[in-house]
């Protein structure tokens, strides 16, 4: 299953909400101190290398990612308001609207793919990996970066003016009584289940999976792991950063063709 339509809505409908987030550090810590840090450091030197910026949003990542020495930049999104962001702010860098799952060029057309926290929006990934292998040439990778399964299996509860976010067991030592809280396993939808969540007042649909669904997904594309990060925070958000040093909220993964 694609993209929910409701997630294009909400981008295209908060698009310029979204890119004023994600382009001040200040506002987007969980990019600036967390994820881009990691998720940049598993890069290559571009050299001369063909990028292709899957899920580009707004063009940010597309933007770094030129500035940083790629040869040839191209974003691709599903919505397009995010991607007219994109295009005005930088008329130097070739932009698509494209579904990661359907990538309209031939194949071996890039050297690197890379895409920040779009790929956990579909339920199976095995489609969308497949399509970014075959753009590759040989020896090329795709860096990305998806939500923490660990992230995505917590149930979320408020008792009065405490707010949880619970995986595991309460056990009554008395009854023997247990409440179970969060959902790893999946076992009623097959190991992935659709979760909504809050990116400040917009709502999204993204797609919790296990690490075996995961890596089930990932070889069935044909791709080879290189590594697995997940990734520490950068000190300078004392609201998050204990949080983020012992419980996850992205990963990074680096596959090599």
């Amino acid at each position: 299953m694609p993209t929910d339509p409701n997630t294009v809505r909400h981008y295209n409908t908060n698009a310029e909400q979204y890119h004023a987030h994600v382009s001040d550090p200040t506002d987007s810590t969980f990019h600036s101190l967390y994820e881009k840090p990691a998720i940049r450091a598993e890069l290559p030197e571009f050299n001369d290398l063909e990028v292709i910026s899957i899920g580009c949003g707004s063009g940010v990542d597309a933007r770094w990612l030129a500035d940083n020495g790629a040869k040839r930049v191209v974003g691709i999104d599903i919505s397009k308001g995010l991607l007219d962001i994109a295009k005005k702010n930088n008329p130097d860098i070739e932009f698509q609207e494209m579904d990661m799952e359907h990538l309209a060029f031939a194949d071996e057309s890039f050297d690197l793919a890379y895409s920040s926290l779009a790929i956990h929006y579909v339920d199976d990934w095995t489609q969308p990996l497949s399509e970014a292998r075959r753009i590759l040439r040989s020896g090329g990778q795709y860096i990305f970066s998806c939500g923490h399964p660990i992230d995505s299996a917590l149930e979320y509860a408020v008792e009065g003016d405490i707010r949880y976010a619970r995986l595991g067991r309460k056990v009554n030592n008395l009854t023997n009584e247990r409440t179970v809280y969060g959902n790893y396993l999946a076992p009623d939808s097959g190991g992935v289940m659709p979760v909504k969540v809050m990116l400040g007042d917009i709502e999204v649909v993204v797609h919790h999976r296990t690490f075996s669904k995961m890596l089930e997904q990932i070889l069935a594309s044909g791709f080879t792991v290189e590594r697995l990060v997940e990734p520490q925070p950068i000190k300078g958000d004392p609201d998050h950063y204990e949080q983020l040093r012992k419980i996850p909220t992205f990963m990074i993964w680096v596959l090599s063709k």
